[in-house]
C-alpha cells in the first residue's frame, strides 16, 4: 500500500494469472476533518457583524457661573448611538454596553487629572439587516473654570482647567453572552483604560 498523509491511498492487488486491480481507499483523517466542519453552527455572527457609530451629542446651552473671582462654565452631553448588523438574519436582543472615561481637573489642582467613568448599556430586542436602532446614553457634565485677570494660585497650579472626554469604547453582546461587535475611540483606550461591564 503506498500512500501520505492527507492524500487517498492506493492498493495493489495482483493474484495469480489475474489482471492487476486498483483501488482507491478513504482516508479517515480526511473523513474526520470533514464530520467536524459539519458541526460547525453556520448561524454564529461574527465579531464583526454588529456595527456601532456614537457620535457626541450637546444637551443644552453651557451654563456660566462665577463666584468671587472665578468664573465656571459648564454642559452636558451624551453620546447618541447607532447600530447597524451586516447578518443576513435577524438579530435578537442584543447588549450595548459602553464605557465613556473623562477627565476631571479641578481649578487649582496640580499633577495629572482624575479619570472619571461613566458606564451603562442599552438592549436592542430586535436588530435587522441594515437598519439602524439609534439609543442615547447616560449624560456627562463638564466643566471648565478659570481665574479673573490678574489672579493666580499660590502653588503654581494653572489658572484654566477643563473636563474633557479622553476616550469610549462600546462592545455588543448576544442573546448568550458572545460579544459580536466592538468600537473603540481612539483605539489606544483598549489598552490605557480598564472595562467594566
Amino acid at each position: 500500500m503506498l500512500g501520505a498523509a492527507g492524500q487517498a491511498s492506493i492498493a495493489l492487488d495482483k493474484p495469480a494469472g489475474s489482471r492487476l486491480r486498483v483501488s482507491r481507499m478513504k482516508n479517515p483523517f480526511i473523513l474526520s476533518v470533514a464530520a467536524a466542519l459539519a458541526l460547525i453552527p453556520l448561524t454564529s455572527l461574527a465579531i464583526d457583524e454588529i456595527h456601532i457609530l456614537p457620535s457626541p451629542v450637546k444637551l443644552d446651552s453651557s451654563k456660566k457661573n462665577n463666584k468671587g473671582n472665578t468664573n465656571v462654565e459648564s454642559k452636558d452631553i451624551a453620546y447618541s448611538v447607532k447600530v447597524t448588523s451586516s447578518s443576513f438574519k435577524e438579530v435578537t436582543d442584543v447588549t450595548v454596553k459602553y464605557n465613556i472615561y473623562y477627565q476631571v481637573m479641578e481649578l487649582g489642582q496640580k499633577g495629572d487629572p482624575d479619570i472619571k467613568l461613566c458606564s451603562g448599556s442599552h438592549t436592542i430586542p430586535s436588530l435587522l439587516t441594515n437598519k439602524a436602532v439609534e439609543f442615547e446614553t447616560d449624560p456627562i457634565k463638564l466643566e471648565k473654570a478659570s481665574l479673573d485677570a490678574g489672579w493666580y494660585f499660590a502653588n503654581g497650579a494653572s489658572a484654566k482647567s477643563r473636563d474633557k472626554v479622553v476616550g469610549v469604547w462600546f462592545k455588543a453582546f448576544d442573546s448568550t453572552g458572545k460579544q459580536i461587535g466592538e468600537y473603540t475611540n481612539p483605539s489606544s483606550v483598549a489598552t490605557k483604560q480598564k472595562w467594566k461591564d
